[in-house]
C-alpha cells in the first residue's frame, strides 16, 4: 500500500475510534494493556497529564489498533499519531544501518549495548531519520527494555560454542541474524514463529533463540528442554515521536513527557528484572528442563567479531561501526 494511502486509511480508523482533545497525544501501542509494557505506557500517559497539570493527554491505542507497526511508523511521519514505541530498527527504512542497533554478538552486555545506543554514531543516524521523516525517539531508550534477556533453546545439550556446528536453529528471515548464525556453524532455518514448537517436534529443527519471558507461554521447553542465556543482542522500547508535535508543545509539557517516560522506564525495569528472577525459577523447577546463565558466549562473540571485520574490510559496514562499538565497550567498563 502506497504512504498516502497508509495515512488516509490511518485517519479513517482513528476517526472511527473517537476524536482526540486538541491537546491530547495518540500512542500506538502493539501490546496488551494488561502486559508489563502496556502497564508501563499507561503510567506514562497518567504522568504525562498529572505533570502537565491537565494541559497535555495520551491516548493510548493498544493491541496495533491502528495498524501493524510499519504503517504505524508511517502515520507518525506524516503526524497522524504522535508516539509509536517499538523497537528503534523500525526507523531502518530511512537509516538503514539502523539494523546494527541489534546486531548479534557484537555487544558484551545490556551496558556495552546502551553506551553504544547513546554513542555519538548512532545518535547521528537517528538525526538523519529525523530529517528525513521527522521522527525523533523521545528520552533515553537503553533506560527502557524489552525484555530481559535471549536464550537459546535446544534438543540436545550444548556444553560449549563448539556444539553450535551442525545444530539445525530456527531463525526469523535477518539476514543479519542468519549470517551470524550461520558463521558460528549452525544450520539455519527460517520458520514463522507460529511453526516453531511443531518445528522442533518434527525434528525440522533442533533449537530455537527467545526472550526469557515467551519460554512459557510458547512452551518450546517441552520439546527443545535445554536452555542457556545468550544475551544475543539486547533490545529497547524507543519511543519513536513525531519531532513536530514535540517541538509545537510548551517547554512544560516538553519536560512532562520527559519526567513521564523516565518514570515509566523505570517502572517497565524494575517489573521486567524481578519478572526474569521468577521465570527463571520457574524453569528450573520443571523436570526434565535445564537452565544455565553460565554458558561462555565469550567465543560466539569471538567469531562474529571476525565476521564484522571481513565485512568492515569489505567496506559492507556502516562508518565507524566497530569503532564505536570499541568505544562504547571501553566507556562501559
Amino acid at each position: 500500500m502506497a504512504r498516502t494511502s497508509l495515512v488516509a486509511a490511518a485517519a479513517i480508523t482513528l476517526c472511527a475510534l473517537g476524536p482526540a482533545h486538541a491537546d491530547t497525544w495518540r500512542l500506538s501501542s502493539q501490546v496488551s494493556p494488561e502486559s508489563i509494557e502496556g502497564q508501563a505506557y499507561q503510567l506514562f500517559a497518567e504522568r504525562v497529564s498529572e505533570l502537565s497539570d491537565g494541559d497535555l493527554r495520551v491516548r493510548i491505542f493498544p493491541n496495533s489498533q491502528i495498524g501493524d507497526i510499519d504503517a504505524v511508523v508511517e502515520q507518525l511521519s506524516a503526524g497522524v499519531i504522535q508516539l509509536a514505541p517499538s523497537a528503534m530498527t523500525f526507523l531502518a527504512r530511512w537509516e538503514e544501518a539502523i539494523r546494527y542497533a541489534s546486531a548479534p554478538f557484537l555487544f558484551d552486555d545490556y551496558d556495552h549495548w546502551a553506551a553504544f545506543i547513546r554513542g555519538d554514531l548512532v545518535q547521528g543516524w537517528l538525526a538523519n531519520v529525523t530529517e528525513a521523516s521527522g521522527i525523533t525517539v523521545l528520552g533515553d531508550a537503553p533506560s527502557f527494555p524489552r525484555g530481559s534477556f535471549r536464550t537459546l533453546l535446544t534438543v540436545e545439550p550444548l556444553t560449549s560454542a563448539d556444539d553450535i556446528a551442525g545444530l539445525r536453529i530456527r531463525q526469523f528471515n535477518s539476514q543479519i541474524v542468519i549470517d551470524v548464525w550461520n558463521n558460528l556453524g549452525a544450520e539455519v532455518v527460517v520458520l514463522p514463529w507460529g511453526e516453531v514448537y511443531d518445528g522442533i517436534n518434527r525434528t525440522i529443527v533442533g533449537a530455537v533463540t527467545s526472550p526469557l519471558e515467551l519460554i512459557e507461554s510458547t512452551r518450546f521447553y517441552e520439546v527443545a528442554p535445554n536452555i542457556v542465556r545468550t544475551d544475543e543482542y539486547p533490545q529497547a522500547i524507543a519511543f519513536m515521536m513525531n519531532q513536530a508535535a514535540f517541538d509545537g508543545v510548551s517547554q512544560e509539557n516538553r519536560n512532562a513527557l520527559l519526567q513521564a517516560h523516565a518514570e515509566s522506564a523505570a517502572f517497565a525495569w524494575d517489573q521486567i528484572m524481578s519478572g526474569a528472577e521468577a521465570t527463571v525459577e520457574r524453569l528450573e523447577a520443571l523436570d526434565g528442563v535445564t537452565y544455565s546463565d553460565s554458558f561462555d558466549t565469550s567465543a560466539l562473540i569471538a567469531r562474529t567479531a571476525t565476521l564484522y571485520a571481513a565485512r568492515a574490510d569489505a567496506g559492507e559496514l556502516p562508518d565507524g561501526l566497530l569503532e564505536a562499538v570499541e568505544a562504547a565497550r571501553e566507556s562501559s567498563r
